[in-house]
């Protein structure tokens, strides 16, 4: 029985920090819509790079809730 909550503890933490650096990722990484060239594709690129910097945001936020919470219960 520990061996497993180890391991899920394990897999739930590296699941996290993957989470949290992708989420770093595309809040900080340079622009690469500043490469492209129509106005259209500029604005295109940065709508779907902020949806996604949101839904990786929260779902990093819900895995350190839940790392949290798996090891404070």
């Amino acid at each position: 029985m520990t061996t497993a909550w180890f391991l899920n503890a394990v897999g739930l933490f590296v699941t996290t920090v993957g989470a949290l650096l992708t989420f770093l990722y595309l809040y900080e990484a340079p622009r690469f819509a500043d490469m492209l060239v129509s106005p259209e594709a500029k604005s295109a690129f940065a709508k779907h790079q902020r949806s996604l910097s949101w839904v990786v945001g929260l779902l990093a936020a819900w895995l350190v809730i839940q790392c949290l919470a798996l090891i404070l219960l």
